[in-house]
């Protein structure tokens, strides 16, 4: 079974090198730096003699975990302006999913065991949490995961990132492509399961709760998204933008209509290896354009709605 080591964001940019240009990875990539490479040391920890009693992956952690969280929010509040260069950030939101992100590749990278993970979490919440000045921001949450929800929730980040600000020609899935085509087929998938496997789940469920903030995050308008979610079929773009619509899902008792922002994304989506066979039919048939009989039955399966309710919804592909 894959350690998930060889799944880090930055493996995948050795093979997809756009992603590198790309203000999300830009965000990652930030969370690498030591806090003592700066003009003041105000990002690192100084309390270390509050957190765990030995030296170990997890305090190291915790150190990085705080400096990260003081660079975003001391950015936000205008505080200072030593961090991010040439990449400006204003939502918290996105700049929380990178550290997440990050934060899960480095406990994959450093082998650490579930028991270690709850002590990492542990110590955030009781050491490093409340040590960070959020103003009227939203503030990063954490949720304890295990090692095998950390790898899914990972595969779903990977997702939003490769498709985050890229219209790029994907072309065909070859030789050792084909490592992380499958990889994101797997996430698409992960995407979509989820989406019908929290919708019962209760509130406390930490995997839920996390994923619920993912989706959220993509409710949300940001131009640069590939991935945008709404509650209803988007017949009209504000903004003037093309929008494609990918699959609809039910979540919670909603229908969640779910876009791309680009026609070659869609169509890649639709025609490679990037996801399963059960998801893969259910996606083509929501996206075909004014199949009629397509969407009838795929809405009276998921939703059972009456055939008037199916028929406004004949020709929602694009949103021109």
């Amino acid at each position: 079974m894959s350690s998930g080591k060889e799944y880090t964001l930055d493996k995948i940019k050795q093979k997809h090198s756009f992603i590198e240009h790309s203000k999300f990875y830009k965000i990652y990539n930030e969370y690498d730096n030591e806090c003592n490479i700066y003009s003041n040391v105000d990002a690192c920890y100084k309390d270390t003699k509050g957190l765990l009693s030995s030296p170990s992956k997890e305090n190291e952690l915790l150190k990085k975990l705080y400096s990260n969280l003081y660079k975003i929010f001391s950015t936000l509040n205008n505080i200072t302006n030593d961090y991010f260069v040439n990449n400006q950030i204003n939502d918290e939101k996105l700049c929380c999913l990178c550290l997440k992100y990050w934060l899960y590749d480095q406990i994959i990278t450093k082998d650490l065991e579930d028991g270690q993970i709850i002590a990492l979490f542990e110590g955030w919440k009781n050491h490093i949490e409340n040590e960070i000045i959020y103003k009227n921001l939203k503030p990063c949450k954490f949720y304890n995961l295990n090692k095998d929800e950390i790898n899914n929730i990972r595969k779903v980040y990977a997702l939003y990132t490769i498709f985050y600000e890229n219209n790029k020609n994907w072309g065909s899935c070859n030789s050792d492509k084909c490592e992380y085509m499958d990889y994101f087929g797997e996430a698409l998938d992960e995407f979509i399961n989820g989406i019908n496997s929290c919708s019962g789940k209760p509130s406390t469920d930490n995997y839920c709760k996390e994923f619920d903030e993912f989706v959220n995050l993509c409710k949300d308008k940001n131009q640069n998204a590939g991935i945008s979610i709404y509650h209803e079929y988007m017949g009209y773009s504000p903004d003037g933008s093309n929008k494609y619509l990918l699959s609809v899902e039910k979540y919670k008792d909603k229908p969640l209509y779910i876009y791309l922002k680009d026609e070659k994304l869609l169509n890649f989506v639709k025609t490679s290896h990037f996801i399963s066979t059960k998801n893969r039919t259910t996606i083509a048939a929501t996206s075909v354009v004014g199949s009629a009989i397509g969407l009838s039955s795929i809405f009276y399966y998921f939703y059972k709605v009456t055939l008037n309710d199916i028929f406004k919804y004949k020709y929602c592909t694009t949103i021109k």
